[in-house]
C-alpha cells in the first residue's frame, strides 16, 4: 500500500508541475541544500516514511531526524539535497504531506495521553474524500486503532440497516449467513434494550451511540455482567473536551469522528540553506 500512496503523491505533484515549472526551470541542474522546519512548538510527526519515499522517486536525497510517531519540538526535523528544479516542485505537495498527517497523529496522540490506557482511541469512517489511507496511517502512528479500514473489514449494523432487516437479530443472522469466519460483527445501538439485543443475537462488538458520559458506564457495566467477551465501543458525542468523562472500565474502545473530519494543519515549513 504504501508504495502506491507514494506514486499517488508523486503523480500529484506531476500534475502540478504540468508543463514545466517556469520559475524554477532556469535552475535545473543547481545543486540545492534545504531544511524542512517545524514551526510549531511541539508535534507528532507522521509522515516521513512517505515524504521519503517520494523524494527518493526525484533523487532528493531526504535525511530525516525522526522518525514517524516521534514527538517532535519546534526546529529542524530533516536535511535535503538534490537537484534545485526537483527541490522546488516537490516542495509544496511534500509539506502538505508532513502537515495534514502530523496534524492528525498530534491529535490522536493527546486523546491517547487522556484516556491514560484504560481505554483504546479510534478513528471512523468520517475521513476526507481521497485522503483516508492517509489519515489511517496518521492514526495509528499518534497511537490511535484505524477502526475499519473499508466496508468489508467488519460487518457493521447501522441504524438504516436495521430498518431494512426490520429488527437488529434478523439483521445479525442474515448477515452471519455470508460473513467469514475471520470477520466480526458489529451492531449500533441508540438504547440500552437495542444493545441487549444485539448481543443475545451474537454481535461481537456493540457501538453505544450517543450516550451520555453516566448513560454509557451504566449499559457498559450491564452489557460486560452478561455477556463478558463483547467489545463495548462508545461513539457520538465525544471529543477532546469531554473524553476523559468517558473513560471507564468497562468500556473497551472509544471512536472519535472529529479525528480525522476536522483537521488543522501543523505547520512546516522548506527553507534553502
Amino acid at each position: 500500500m504504501l508504495d502506491r500512496i507514494i506514486d499517488n503523491v508523486v503523480e500529484l505533484i506531476r500534475k502540478d508541475e504540468y508543463f514545466l515549472d517556469y520559475a524554477s526551470y532556469p535552475l535545473k541542474g543547481t545543486k540545492c541544500n534545504a531544511e524542512v522546519i517545524l514551526k510549531d512548538e511541539a508535534a507528532v510527526i507522521s509522515g516521513v516514511e512517505i515524504v521519503s519515499g517520494v523524494c527518493e522517486r526525484f533523487n532528493i536525497k531526504a535525511e530525516f531526524l525522526y522518525k514517524d510517531g516521534d514527538l517532535v519540538k519546534k526546529g529542524k526535523v530533516a536535511q535535503i539535497h538534490g537537484d534545485a528544479y526537483n527541490i522546488l516542485i516537490c516542495e509544496r505537495s511534500i509539506l502538505n504531506v508532513l502537515s495534514f498527517m502530523s496534524a492528525i497523529a498530534t491529535k490522536v496522540r493527546k486523546l491517547v495521553e487522556k484516556a491514560d490506557g484504560k481505554v483504546q482511541i479510534a478513528a471512523t469512517r468520517k475521513t476526507i474524500p481521497f485522503t483516508g489511507e492517509l489519515q489511517k496511517i496518521a492514526v495509528l502512528h499518534g497511537g490511535g486503532d484505524t477502526h475499519r479500514l473499508n466496508l468489508s473489514d467488519c460487518a457493521m449494523i447501522k441504524d438504516n440497516h436495521i430498518k431494512l432487516y426490520g429488527s437488529i437479530t434478523r439483521a445479525v443472522n442474515e448477515v452471519k449467513k455470508h460473513l467469514s469466519f475471520t470477520k466480526k460483527i458489529e451492531v449500533e445501538a441508540e438504547t440500552l434494550e437495542m444493545a441487549v439485543e444485539a448481543c443475545q443475537a451474537g454481535s461481537d462488538i456493540v457501538m453505544l451511540d450517543n450516550f451520555s458520559p453516566q448513560e454509557a458506564c451504566r449499559a457498559a457495566r450491564l452489557i460486560k455482567e452478561r455477556y463478558p467477551d463483547v467489545i463495548v465501543e462508545i461513539s457520538g458525542g465525544v471529543n477532546p473536551d469531554n473524553i476523559e468523562e468517558y473513560v471507564c472500565e468497562y468500556i473497551d474502545v472509544i471512536s472519535i469522528g472529529r479525528i480525522t473530519s476536522e483537521v488543522k494543519y501543523v505547520d512546516y515549513s522548506l527553507e534553502v540553506l
